[in-house]
């Protein structure tokens, strides 16, 4: 094991201290020798300096991305200020396909077109969906979780990912870039009011150092409210808002070179980690027809002598309730050189992140168990590339990709004074369990290397081909490491040991030793188009993308009461996809309506899921339908995505979006069964329960088919009509009105071999603002309610079980109705 450590450490020095600067010393030598004297305007350092033409549904972002053969739906920077866009979860209700699932900062699960990541909640985890900001590829989820107040586009890029820049990725990418420094001076202050008492603060100053060399962007944000759910025994209420984040840039621009330096930061402190409640009794019924012995508060009565104390999921006595720390911090530098008409990009970026969990110990005001994981992230990533100017008949870019990433998960178990009656006897001593722990040490570490290339050649004015390729070596490390502490001397270490492995079936001691695996991928995309008339654009696309395997920083021993059966797998096999797209993007009416239609079939092989090993048994041959990280031989994902934009009339938009979604598993036989198929041996009768259950050829829950969004803004001068009401209204005023319905359709909440099946509803998410605004936008206010219909759909449903009641989990944004003042300096 030491001698895989070894040379892990070996390999991962060596490829990170020679190949990047390899790559770049060779590059370097040549743009030392290229023509010193030429100054390419049109090439991408002037990019990088003037973010050009048009605002809103005519932005810069949104006219390029119409001008790409892929699929891209693009959030301008004017939208997300008018409609208070800030968190992830704002921008899906413009974004039909893509779907933050954002629970807490480590469980929630991002996905486009279904997928995410693959199994679990794992922080080694891998996900098919990237997240780059300002060009910097973030891989943990830790990295998602805080607001984005300075937003200049949101971009969603479907399909694989890594040919032109980044990390590589197989169903798609999260884009957002945010405003640079500007050498016009300018400082807006934005302060927002709602329900929940709610407050938002926001400031935004940018200006010149050095006329026209040197210029700094600072930006900051605090977003403090109440929450909604209530816990009546400490008066605090949860699924709250408590969270603050600031950034400073600074922008150097030279006679042939620019560099942009991002240092960005963020911090939450939220009772987010309570995102289930109670609603009923547990009532499982198993398949074969027979009940569990006792239900929930028949345990309730009998081990602890209590009764529920509500059934109300918004209204929770939660034990040893604490808010959930979480600490952001990144730092990146880009430089964009000009050599000759090409441009030489080095992106050299850092980012760590901590979370600090501090979850209860029991609903109904029980002091059982919390379960909870202390993260700590790094990751370090450097970029190297060379491309051609746009426009032209070849346009080409390749480079060199560096990451690494360490993380460090440290799951802890704290047992109350409850645990022993619960998990061992009703008649047990309750001090046998009181405060012991069991603790859990997971590592994680991933280095890659890699080189891609993509080129684009145009035949003509009409036909154009674009090739990707990349091929990088990933190298995965692994480890688990798991042990008790406990300070209880009246009871002997092996009863309190059993308490915790046998009676609550956790792990005890245990050692995984390190496991490590190296994979060589080669990824490649064929995408053609062809200008059919100044009006309709057509393009197809082929592409295979590879995902490394996953490390499980939850291996852990299986047991078969006192029999060690072995350990978990510690990293997954890699995940293969092979993606084929046909599209169109047009506009018409000179450009005032555009509309966009993709189809794309989408086949996962080796999709890194949840198994069950139907060959680990017990002592009696009964299964031990033991869950573990694995992979499913097969996925298929199949869609229709379309968008459009139509200006009617002058300074009116009409937008809408929509996304048709099948995931489903096309082989899996050995997935885990569900609750209810899993009763005791003492069920048996009239059959044994399986050890696996197929869902070959099933849909996968949790994933609506249909999603809608529509769109309006419109606005209309006033001109100095408001003159009376102050110095603000001499300059001119524009009223606006906007609106947007973001629909969803019913959703699969049970697994479908279920007995009990469970589906929410159908359901629209109304958002409407109507305000006035100077014409130079230097003043602004405005009224606006988000989720006017106050929809709060649920996100998992369970029947419960002897030891847990039927849970529901929580939607976390409630209806907000509020105003707010922007003003710019």
């Amino acid at each position: 094991m030491a001698s895989k450590a070894n040379r892990f450490r070996r390999e991962l020095l060596s490829s990170v201290t020679y190949a990047p600067l390899a790559l770049l010393g060779g590059i370097v030598v040549s743009a030392l020798c290229a023509e010193r004297d030429a100054r390419a305007q049109d090439a991408q350092v002037a990019d990088v300096v003037v973010s050009g033409g048009g605002s809103g549904e005519t932005s810069r972002p949104v006219m390029q991305a119409q001008k790409k053969p892929r699929a891209i739906v693009v959030v301008p920077r004017k939208t997300a200020v008018r409609e208070r866009l800030e968190r992830l979860e704002d921008f899906a209700q413009k974004v039909p396909n893509y779907r933050p699932n954002i629970g807490n900062p480590r469980t929630s699960t991002p996905a486009i077109r279904g997928v995410g990541r693959g199994a679990g909640t794992g922080d080694g985890a891998e996900s098919d969906t990237g997240f780059v900001v300002d060009n910097v590829f973030y891989k943990h989820i830790l990295f998602q979780w805080n607001d984005f107040i300075d937003i200049d586009s949101f971009e969603v890029a479907l399909g694989p990912q890594g040919f032109a820049f980044g990390k590589n990725t197989t169903v798609g990418n999260i884009v957002i870039r945010t405003q640079l420094p500007s050498f016009e001076r300018k400082v807006t202050f934005d302060t927002a009011f709602a329900n929940y008492n709610r407050v938002i603060e926001k400031i935004n100053a940018t200006g010149p150092i050095i006329d026209d060399k040197l210029a700094y962007r600072i930006s900051a944000y605090y977003d403090k409210g109440d929450g909604f759910v209530k816990n009546p025994s400490t008066g605090a209420t949860m699924l709250d808002n408590n969270r603050w984040g600031a950034k400073g840039q600074l922008l150097y621009v030279g006679d042939e070179f620019t560099d942009r330096f991002v240092f960005n930061l963020g911090k939450s402190n939220e009772y987010n980690n309570n995102n289930t409640g109670d609603f009923a009794n547990s009532f499982l019924i198993y398949a074969n027809g027979t009940l569990p012995a006792r239900r929930y508060e028949d345990n309730l009565r009998i081990r602890l002598g209590r009764f529920p104390l509500s059934y109300d999921p918004y209204t929770q006595y939660t034990t040893r309730q604490g808010t959930l720390d979480q600490r952001m911090y990144t730092a990146s530098n880009e430089l964009n050189w000009n050599i000759g008409e090409n441009t030489l990009t080095s992106i050299s970026a850092w980012g760590e992140a901590h979370l600090h969990p501090r979850n209860q110990t029991g609903r109904q005001l029980l002091d059982i168990t919390s379960g909870a994981y202390d993260v700590t992230v790094d990751q370090f990533s450097q970029e190297v590339r060379l491309a051609s100017p746009k426009e032209q008949p070849l346009e080409w870019v390749f480079g060199l990709y560096s990451f690494y990433e360490k993380i460090w998960s440290y799951r802890h178990d704290d047992y109350g004074v409850d645990a022993a009656k619960w998990y061992v006897s009703p008649a047990a001593d309750p001090s046998l369990l009181a405060f012991a722990q069991q603790r859990r040490d997971g590592k994680s570490r991933t280095f890659q290397v890699a080189g891609f290339g993509q080129a684009t050649y145009h035949f003509d004015e009409k036909l154009a081909l674009t090739l990707g390729l990349r091929d990088g070596y990933e190298l995965k490390q692994g480890s688990t490491f798991g042990w008790v502490n406990t300070w209880n001397t009246n009871s002997p270490f092996i009863n309190i040991y059993n308490g915790i492995r046998t009676g609550a079936g956790n792990s005890g001691f245990y050692d995984t030793g390190g496991q490590s695996q190296g994979l060589n991928s080669f990824t490649g995309v064929f995408n053609p188009q062809y200008q059919y008339d100044e009006n309709i654009m057509v393009y197809g696309l082929l592409g295979r993308g590879e995902k490394a395997g996953q490390v499980n920083t939850d291996a852990r021993p299986i047991w078969d009461g006192v029999n060690f059966k072995g350990f978990f797998p510690t990293i997954t096999r890699p995940e293969v996809s092979w993606d084929y797209e046909i599209g169109a993007k047009t506009n018409w009416f000179d450009g005032s309506l555009f509309v966009n239609l993709n189809l794309y079939w989408n086949d996962l092989y080796n999709f890194q899921t949840d198994l069950t090993d139907p060959n680990i048994r017990n002592s009696l041959g009964d299964p031990l339908n033991t869950t573990f990280l694995g992979n499913a031989p097969h996925v298929r994902l199949k869609g229709v995505e379309f968008d459009g934009r139509w200006n009617p009339v002058e300074r009116l938009w009409l937008t809408w979006s929509g996304a048709y979604t099948e995931a489903r598993w096309i082989d899996f036989a050995d997935a885990p069964p569900p609750q209810d198929w899993q009763w005791p041996a003492a069920n048996a009768n009239p059959w044994t329960r399986p050890p696996t259950l197929s869902l070959s050829n099933q849909r996968w829950d949790n994933l609506p088919k249909w999603s809608f969004n529509v769109g309006f803004n419109y606005e209309h001068p006033l001109g100095a009509a408001l003159a009376d009401l102050g110095e603000w209204a001499n300059h001119g005023v524009t009223a606006f009105v906007y609106g947007n319905a973001n629909w969803t359709d019913k959703t699969q909440l049970t697994n479908p071999r279920s007995i009990i099946q469970y589906w929410q509803r159908a359901y629209t998410l109304l958002n409407f603002g109507a305000g006035l605004k100077t014409e130079d936008e230097r003043y602004s206010m405005q009224l606006y309610v988000k989720n006017l219909l106050d929809e709060r759909p649920y996100q998992t449903w369970a029947p419960g079980n002897a030891t847990t009641a039927a849970t529901v989990g929580l939607w976390r944004f409630p209806r907000q109705i509020g105003g707010s003042f922007r003003v710019t300096f």
